[in-house]
């Protein structure tokens, strides 16, 4: 207990208020896209939420997409609209949401959200348009999910993204509102698949095992930290414990 006491105060002492970890990117190139197998757990049947960081230097692109070869599940973020506008699109039946916003060589964070009714999308934390749609189910087909491209080898995304979280569970405004800075730990309820590519992969973060491998290209992974900070999740930031083992776990 002693030596644990030690250590967490000589962290605390060391970097005095919130603790800080250094923040990976991926670097999207126009031709690297890292592919994930299929598994259920990509297949969110009732509810989806999909959230990422993304930062495009090209107007068109499917970032993170499960489609390809003509299974079609979803697609978001997509950039459309001469790289101003955001797509989010699911199957069965081709719902497409387009909603503008965007903003070239900017980091931002988007959501696309579906609670079952209603698709809605979010750009900063702001909803940004919604539309009904009322599947019984989303298609769940075997094909892997891509991170980069979508669809063919025509649709690479050129830039960099981060914090890719896709859920089984609607989230509202408020939850992408308060989490969105921060860097989940992901055990999190309803949380199926987490890249934080800090460790310099894009292994998933949760029990899941939903790991990226191959794909197209050469992965790389930049640093961010100075126009990226994001905020390593704790409990609550007056104590101590809580906030460097939040720390311990981002930096491991």
């Amino acid at each position: 207990m002693k030596v644990l006491f030690f250590m967490t105060l000589v962290i605390s002492l060391a970097m005095p208020g919130t603790l800080w970890a250094k923040n990976l990117a991926l670097e999207l190139d126009g031709a690297t896209a890292i592919e994930v197998p299929n598994s259920d757990s990509l297949n969110p049947k009732t509810a989806i939420t999909i959230e990422a960081w993304m930062n495009m230097s090209k107007p068109v692109g499917e970032c993170l997409a499960k489609d390809w070869g003509g299974q079609r599940d979803y697609i978001f973020p997509e950039i459309v609209q001469n790289g101003n506008g955001l797509r989010f699109v699911l199957w069965p039946g081709t719902k497409i949401l387009d909603v503008p916003g965007l903003e070239p060589n900017k980091w931002q964070h988007v959501a696309g959200v579906w609670d079952g009714k209603e698709m809605r999308t979010y750009i900063d934390g702001e909803e940004k348009g919604a539309a009904p749609f009322g599947a019984k189910e989303l298609a769940a087909t075997d094909a892997s999910l891509y991170i980069g491209v979508g669809d063919s080898k025509s649709w690479f995304c050129t830039g960099s993204i981060d914090e890719i979280r896709i859920w089984e569970v609607a989230r509202t405004e408020e939850e992408i509102n308060e989490f969105m800075m921060k860097v989940l730990n992901g055990d999190e309820q309803g949380l199926n698949a987490h890249y934080t590519f800090d460790e310099g992969n894009a292994n998933d973060n949760t029990k899941n095992g939903n790991d990226g491998d191959g794909g197209f290209g050469k992965a790389n992974y930049v640093d961010v930290t100075n126009v990226l900070d994001l905020e390593p999740l704790s409990v609550d930031p007056d104590d101590k414990l809580t906030t460097t083992w939040a720390w311990v776990k981002q930096t491991r």
